[in-house]
């Protein structure tokens, strides 16, 4: 049996498709498409950042997303370097979806893109030697996050830094309000007389919650985002007698790189690598080859 087994693995290492050393095979909708590696990240980044963000910022997120590619395989579909599922690798959006999102400015934006991604042709970040796990998220509130607050794994070069100028970003502060029926629909066995109270117990050093009460039970702040759908865990809480508001500040998980902040370095004169050596403490920026 053993002997088969390494003869299926030596005939598909025989037989399978050829790579080019400058390609990816990235999974789109289900399908393995062999992609020209530079050329993928110009959808790559126009899915992932506001191509109307400043070039330097567009330059370190062309960084951060060909470091993602390059850094080993997507878990949820064997054979690829990667997919086009933002929730799963990261997200891309082919010449059609850009001319979808941009109309008439497509060729604009396209050029903006292109431009941060050749301009940083064949870079990415490293730690002793090995490309980095890139995390980034939209906008962090003004404190990035230690990764292993919101992840299993800690990592020495995703640490909680300041984030500052994102006041005026979109997603910096945010409101969501629940009424207490829907609470109870969402916790039944947690509340009492149609209420379920909520209590935070412990915050990060960043501001998001850790740990609060739900009904008298100990519950992940992270576990409360998913299930309310809440823009971030860096919230307060108040209760208005028959609604429940959630004040909240930053979108996404709030580790790496803030794509907000980024673009707050951006204006004030930074360059695109002073923005990735601020975000991801310690790491190197390698050319691929080297």
């Amino acid at each position: 049996m053993k002997r088969m087994i390494w003869l299926c693995l030596l005939l598909l290492a025989l037989f399978a498709p050829a790579r080019a050393e400058d390609t990816l095979w990235v999974c789109v909708d289900g399908t393995l498409t062999e992609m020209d590696r530079e050329a993928y990240l110009v959808g790559a980044v126009a899915a992932e950042m506001p191509a109307s963000y400043a070039l330097e910022a567009l330059k370190a997120q062309a960084v951060a997303a060909r470091t993602r590619a390059v850094a080993g395989t997507c878990a949820s579909h064997p054979g690829a370097d990667i997919c086009t599922d933002s929730g799963c690798c990261q997200g891309y959006l082919d010449e059609a979806a850009q001319e979808a999102r941009w109309g008439g400015e497509t060729a604009y934006w396209r050029a903006r893109i292109v431009q941060a991604v050749e301009e940083t042709r064949g870079v990415i970040m490293t730690w002793e030697g090995r490309p980095i796990e890139v995390l980034y998220h939209a906008v962090s509130g003004g404190q990035t996050e230690d990764v292993e607050l919101v992840y299993s794994q800690a990592l020495p070069y995703l640490r909680s830094v300041p984030s500052p100028g994102e006041e005026t970003a979109s997603g910096y502060e945010s409101v969501q309000t629940f009424s207490h029926g829907e609470l109870v629909a969402l916790f039944p066995e947690q509340a009492v007389e149609g209420r379920v109270a909520l209590e935070v117990l412990e915050r990060s050093d960043s501001g998001r919650v850790l740990w609060l009460s739900v009904g008298g039970r100990a519950m992940e702040g992270r576990t409360l985002r998913s299930v309310l759908g809440l823009k971030s865990t860096n919230f307060q809480i108040v209760d208005n007698g028959d609604t429940v508001t959630f004040l909240q500040r930053g979108y996404g998980h709030g580790v790496g790189m803030s794509q907000a902040g980024a673009n707050a370095m951006a204006q004030a004169g930074a360059r695109w690598d002073e923005i990735l050596l601020h975000y991801y403490t310690g790491v190197a920026l390698t050319a691929l080859g080297e």
